[in-house]
């Protein structure tokens, strides 16, 4: 009986100090839909929800909605919340927590606005918590990078094929925006290739022009492996062409930079056995290993958590210190 009291107090005793450290939300902004969790101060996160974006609507109405969305997690969180992460795609001002987005058909209406502020005068609750905004291709490769398979690779290069082609290189599980073989910021879509620049190509729109040019009319990724899997020639021929363009528009970066390891990220990439044979070659012949990872918000949300979590111990850290040197 008495063992049995001293293990519910220290129940009581851990569930107390872990509403006093507080609980983090976390958000992964798509054009499309938001994807949102909530995790407590041990990195226990709850169930991803799903919420439409709105991306279209007036600043008001996207603003509403993001501190809806807010309001809607707060519910599973025990206590207060110290933190609030939100992985979302650029153009976008991360240290100010400003979007630069205009002429994308997505978040027009919020350009130059301070989310932050907007969020915390809708969302009362959140006026102490810190704000953290990161690249969500950022946000995948580290969360990667810290509990997914790539936890034993030093150096990552994160390639996810959609819209465009996006990127983040990783280090030591930091992002690296600089060095030997790392371009601008980490971002390879601006990149020359051929007659233009990689993102046409390595992309989305990249795979619809090969598939018109093969097939004469456009079809999506989805379509071209159906048809693939049916032995249609043609589909076959257009993820070849495709995987051509990967090999040869990240053949300089993979030979410049020498990552341990090729993480693609996308949709897309659930299609790496149509187009990736001579992309593959490349990285065999290199000692590079290629992991694949279609499904990016859990592990963007991993990658939110693991940078708000390192922002509060330092800034734990440096008001620990403060004090004790005032003391002294």
């Amino acid at each position: 009986m008495e063992e049995r009291l001293k293990e519910t107090s220290k129940e009581v005793i851990r569930k107390t100090e872990k509403e006093k450290r507080g609980g983090y939300l976390l958000l992964d902004i798509g054009g499309t839909e938001i994807k949102g969790c909530a995790s407590d101060a041990e990195g226990e996160k709850t169930r991803i929800r799903k919420f439409p974006s709105q991306a279209q609507k007036s600043a008001e109405k996207i603003l509403d909605n993001f501190s809806r969305i807010c309001r809607e997690l707060l519910k599973d969180v025990d206590g207060s919340v110290c933190g609030v992460g939100m992985a979302i795609p650029g153009p976008f001002d991360y240290e100010k927590g400003i979007s630069r987005m205009q002429g994308l058909n997505k978040y027009d209406a919020i350009y130059g606005i301070p989310l932050e502020n907007e969020i915390k005068a809708r969302v009362p609750e959140l006026q102490e918590a810190e704000f953290l905004f990161l690249h969500d291709i950022e946000a995948f490769a580290l969360g990667e990078s810290w509990c997914g398979t790539c936890r034993g690779a030093e150096k990552i290069l994160c390639v996810c094929i959609g819209t465009g082609a996006g990127s983040a290189f990783i280090e030591h599980r930091k992002t690296i925006k600089t060095g030997i073989g790392v371009p601008e910021n980490g971002w390879i879509y601006r990149m020359p290739f051929r007659k233009s620049i990689l993102d046409d190509y390595l992309s989305v729109r990249g795979l619809e022009r090969i598939s018109l040019a093969v097939m004469g009319k456009v079809q999506s990724g989805r379509e071209l492996s159906h048809l693939a899997e049916a032995g249609n020639m043609e589909a076959q021929e257009v993820w070849r062409r495709f995987g051509a363009d990967a090999a040869e528009g990240l053949l300089p970066v993979l030979t410049a930079y020498r990552p341990d390891l090729l993480l693609l990220g996308g949709q897309i990439s659930k299609s790496f056995r149509w187009f990736g044979a001579q992309l593959n070659a490349a990285c065999e012949k290199r000692g590079i290993r290629i992991q694949i990872e279609p499904e990016t918000s859990a592990r963007a949300m991993d990658g939110l958590l693991s940078q708000l979590r390192l922002q509060e111990s330092v800034t734990y850290r440096a008001a620990k210190q403060s004090k004790t040197e005032n003391e002294e």
